[in-house]
């Protein structure tokens, strides 16, 4: 069967009549392709070259705080054989070395300005070429002398749950950053704030990485955190404390009735078990007291991060003030 095939594909083959112009037609072709690039070499062309730009001799304890860039690219003017050579066969990456002193420095800002930049590119020129311009044409960016400190990063967002379900927390890792910086900016730092979001209709933890706001001429390492937003269901939890008094006089003693109250809270689940009566504070305060009264106010000065909407009942309870010997 095969043998078969191969036969009448045969036959068909002779079937097929050349043109007797066709040979004629491509020899023509090659020559007018070859005398148009002959020609186009010929010609002036821009070519553009990318450079890794270095800076030498950098002080150990310079930091640039600011862009700077790792790419230089400069356009050229050549004949299309040499523009040709250098784009596409020449296999090195070109450095562009500017020397530290060479810069211009001044109150934690430096620029490699359009001159500096010029002669850096025109000790690199390749034979032949003409330069013209280069992009960026001039390098501006921020550094420090090694200044820096350690800041606390904020969640900088808004967290919405679905129902039933409430952020019981937040945590970031890592919590605080170094920060370096110019002196005049450096001073103004406090704290770093992560990139701005918004997450809703969360039903469980939720685990991200955001980046870091930081100001112009700063830099933040690292420049971003873990972000775990901690989302759990909250339960209703009562536990009875005791209510003590503030403020009061050496020579005074203030009995409560009762002497415990009820204090009831809505508590993560996870947390339900770890939080006990003994994380609450609550008082009188014997300065509110007035002599037409039998009834004061019971005032919460501690609680447990992790709780909401803590209720005390009763609000108010009766107090007697003896006095004390």
């Amino acid at each position: 069967m095969l043998t078969d095939f191969v036969k009448v594909i045969f036959r068909r083959l002779r079937l097929i009549k050349i043109d007797r112009n066709l040979p004629v037609f491509l020899l023509f072709l090659c020559l007018s392709t070859i005398f148009w690039f002959l020609q186009t070499i010929q010609e002036s062309t821009e070519v553009i070259l990318a450079y890794r730009l270095v800076i030498e001799d950098l002080p150990n304890d310079v930091v640039f705080t600011g862009d700077v860039p790792n790419q230089i690219n400069v356009t050229y003017t050549s004949k299309g054989w040499n523009a040709f050579y250098y784009k596409f066969m020449r296999n090195e990456e070109p450095e562009l070395v500017v020397n530290f002193k060479d810069i211009n420095q001044k109150s934690g800002k430096i620029t490699i300005d359009a001159n500096t930049l010029r002669r850096a590119i025109l000790r690199k020129k390749p034979q032949g070429m003409t330069y013209k311009s280069s992009s960026p044409g001039k390098i501006e960016t921020f550094y420090s002398n090694g200044q820096h400190k350690r800041v606390p990063v904020l969640f900088n967002g808004h967290v919405t749950t679905t129902a039933g379900r409430y952020q019981c927390g937040t945590i970031i890792l890592p919590d605080s950053v170094d920060i370096y910086a110019p002196k005049h900016i450096y001073g103004s730092i406090n704290n770093i704030k992560t990139e701005n979001v918004t997450y809703t209709d969360l039903e469980d933890t939720l685990q991200t990485r955001l980046a870091l706001l930081v100001p112009r001429g700063a830099k933040a390492i690292p420049d971003s955190v873990d972000v775990n937003i901690c989302v759990d269901i909250f339960t209703d939890k009562t536990l009875q404390a005791t209510v003590y008094s503030e403020n009061v006089p050496h020579n005074k003693l203030i009995r409560t009735f009762p002497l415990k109250v009820n204090i009831t809270f809505l508590v993560s689940a996870t947390l339900y078990n770890d939080i006990t009566a003994g994380d609450f504070l609550l008082v009188i305060d014997y300065n509110e007291l007035k002599n037409d009264s039998k009834r004061c106010r019971v005032h919460v000065r501690q609680k447990p991060s992790g709780i909401r909407n803590l209720r005390i009942s009763p609000e108010t309870i009766e107090y007697i003030i003896e006095q004390s010997n």
